[in-house]
């Protein structure tokens, strides 16, 4: 008996949980989809060990943060539930009344909880098993891979995972409706609907002080944050966040009352139409749910960062990527960061080679010709000028760049490399050299943040004295990259003539490291495989070891020279693509969970307060307001209810990502603008689809409610 009236319970008010169970079954859909990525990586075709770490990686990121997820989600289920129980006391108080007793009531309403998650997992879970697949071919296009055989995958261990997860929210939620019931008085529960709310119109003068110090509290978080820069996690960072939070529940405790106190002045305004019963019921809404329109805010603000942020980085590490990969490999020497009393073989060998690792690696393998069909040598220098010296002549050094950054750049030690070495460099990957007089240097950079900064640096009235030789700017500036590398990160790169290093060389001076630029013969698949082989056979491997693709550096003894770390393009593209995946998945994931859920607790909100206020509606009907005003009134409503918090969590956004843009993109030039701009498009376009959503069934409600016929 009880299960039935359950079940009719459900279905009659389907339109009251239509939104929850939408909401918990996307909720389960997003849990099971993205963390059952990391069972999909069997389809893809020959992953190297770098994108299995990078698949390692993403299992690791998902399953941490789907803990906070799964916080997010209860807190979401719970405070549905409250909502809803809400919206039905004087239901729940009239089968008290009718002789039903307590625990029964609680036993009911404990069989819909049941009902209604059983059918939203299943739902969420079908939906999660369809969403994985195709985040299968965004996972291979996000890694530049193939699926040569495709099949369909279900992930058991992340099935049982989603299941148990929910199960215990809903647990959770079952628990805390049955105990809510046991207590709630039968005079409270019929008298649910006649409780007025308070308009937040009492005690004004506070309020509006409120207004005043939240605005104030909020400007403070935004100065520390601008203070901090984003960069590290210190002391204004965390008065930031504490400021940025108090300002925000602030706001929301103290805006309806200064809302009000404006618009009473302005009697025009307030009094025309029914602009007053709009306001009143606006302000009723937000004084009565400031803790929970607070905790949307910052949710939201979480949503829309963690997206925005998240693309910023996928420029910053991946945008460049085609640039700093057009040399097919790269090997890097490393005698700098070795002791020098290791051991001398590796000396002898780089004297009785002239420092040529080609020569070296060629006279050690007879593979190493098959492999490589051109090579360029780039040797860094190491003198006793500091970058202070170049800095110092600028006189609007100033405006370039602020005062941290170019007393970190002062005090770097300067490296030079020869110019023969450079173009011989460009002429690999079809960029143009530079031309030196004996007494010039230039810099290469492909840093483009740091541009105007180089320029400077090589303007013809700046001076640098290396190795007792006097140079001046040759006024150009190279931007080709001098290696292979997963981002573009030459900065202020100190170009010198021929000369310059002989006589560092001359006066018994070595190279600090350097490094080989190769092309092969083959494609660069191929030439991977052929190029491992050589150095197998030119540098020892440990006991045991077979050359794999992808893994050179863990493979190959870490030695100072010939061979301490080898770069394939194709490695650092698959590197990137791993990243790429990462990064995109993490920001979705976290981002729309956020969404979903401050969407959806603003939309069961809002459906409840309507639903609350239904005689209020009736009475505006009987007192002439025509359905086109009464519906105005409402929409107004859902639109400032939804979009306060939007605004306020918008503004902390685009706080947060120019000091990031200011401090981090444009030092590394780059601009995510278009990438944020979309993510935010994305999350806004979401949320306009939920404020959309509730509207058109708190009007369904009205008019509904209006039609029917009352008795007198």
């Amino acid at each position: 008996m009880l299960a039935k009236l359950a079940f009719r319970n459900v279905r009659r008010a389907g339109r009251d949980y239509a939104i929850y169970f939408i909401t918990v079954a996307l909720g389960v859909a997003l849990f099971y989809a993205f963390n059952a990525v990391h069972s999909q990586a069997v389809l893809f075709d020959a992953l190297s060990a770098d994108s299995e770490r990078m698949f390692d990686l993403l299992s690791m990121m998902i399953g941490l943060f789907s803990v906070v997820v799964a916080c997010v989600l209860g807190f979401l289920v719970v405070y549905a539930n409250r909502f809803l129980i809400r919206r039905r006391r004087r239901e729940f108080g009239t089968y008290l009344l009718l002789g039903m007793s307590a625990g029964r009531v609680s036993r009911v309403l404990l069989v819909e909880t049941i009902l209604v998650g059983l059918a939203s997992l299943a739902v969420g879970l079908a939906i999660g098993i369809a969403v994985s697949q195709g985040l299968s071919f965004t996972t291979a296009a996000l890694m530049g891979t193939t699926m040569s055989k495709y099949r369909f995958i279900v992930s058991p261990e992340t099935l049982v995972l989603t299941a148990l997860c929910f199960v215990a929210i809903f647990a959770v939620s079952a628990l805390v409706d049955v105990v809510y019931i046991r207590r709630c008085k039968l005079v409270t529960l019929l008298s649910a609907h006649e409780a007025n709310e308070r308009a937040g119109i009492t005690h004004m003068p506070v309020r509006v002080a409120g207004f005043i110090v939240a605005a104030g509290l909020i400007a403070c978080a935004y100065w520390q944050l601008s203070v901090n820069g984003m960069q590290q996690i210190d002391v204004h960072f965390w008065l930031a966040t504490a400021l940025m939070l108090g300002g925000t529940f602030l706001f929301f405790w103290s805006v309806a009352g200064f809302v009000i106190f404006a618009l009473t002045r302005a009697k025009g305004v307030y009094l025309k139409g029914i602009r007053m019963f709009t306001v009143r019921q606006i302000a009723g809404k937000v004084n009565t749910a400031f803790l929970s329109m607070g905790v949307v805010c910052v949710l939201l603000f979480l949503a829309l960062t963690t997206a925005s942020v998240g693309m910023g980085l996928l420029e910053l590490f991946t945008g460049s990527i085609e640039q700093v990969t057009r040399y097919d490999a790269t090997i890097q020497a490393s005698p700098l960061y070795f002791d020098e009393d290791e051991g001398a073989s590796w000396q002898e060998d780089r004297d009785r080679f002239g420092g040529d690792i080609a020569a070296c690696l060629a006279s050690r393998s007879g593979k190493w010709d098959s492999a490589v069909r051109e090579s360029a040598q780039i040797d860094y220098w190491r003198t006793d000028a500091q970058y202070r010296v170049l800095l110092d002549q600028i006189p609007s050094v100033g405006d370039l760049k602020d005062a941290e950054t170019l007393e970190a750049i002062g005090g770097t030690a300067i490296q030079v490399i020869p110019v023969s070495q450079v173009n011989a460099a460009c002429a690999l990957i079809g960029e143009p050299g530079i031309d030196l007089g004996a007494d010039e240097f230039a810099l290469d950079n492909t840093l483009a943040g740091f541009d105007n900064l180089a320029r400077a640096m090589v303007a013809g009235d700046v001076k640098l004295d290396v190795a007792g030789l006097s140079l001046h700017g040759q006024g150009s500036l190279q931007e080709a990259p001098l290696y292979t590398s997963s981002m573009a990160d030459v900065a202020l790169q100190v170009i010198v003539p021929d000369e310059v290093v002989a006589t560092l060389a001359a006066a018994g001076e070595t190279p600090a490291f350097s490094y080989l630029d190769v092309m092969y013969r083959e494609d660069r698949e191929q030439g991977d495989r052929i190029l491992m082989e050589a150095l197998a056979e030119a540098v020892p491997l440990p006991d045991g070891v077979r050359p794999t693709s992808g893994e050179l550096n863990e493979q190959f003894q870490k030695v100072p020279w010939p061979v301490t770390n080898v770069y394939t393009g194709r490695g650092m593209v698959e590197q990137a693509g791993g990243l790429r995946m990462v990064i995109s998945f993490l920001a979705l994931y976290i981002g729309f969970v956020m969404l979903v859920a401050t969407a959806a607790v603003l939309a069961i909100q809002q459906l409840s307060e309507t639903a609350d206020s239904l005689g209020r509606y009736r009475r505006l009907s009987d007192l002439g307001s025509d359905l086109r005003q009464i519906l105005g009134s409402l929409r107004t409503q859902t639109v400032v209810y939804f979009c306060a918090p939007l605004f306020l969590a918008a503004c902390h956004t685009v706080c947060a990502v120019s000091v990031l843009g200011s401090t981090l993109f444009s030092e590394l030039g780059v601009d995510p603008t278009g990438l944020i701009g979309i993510a935010a498009g994305s999350i806004v376009a979401v949320y306009a689809v939920y404020l959309i959503a509730t509207y058109l069934l708190s009007k369904s409600i009205v008019r509904t409610s209006i039609a029917q016929r009352r008795p007198l």
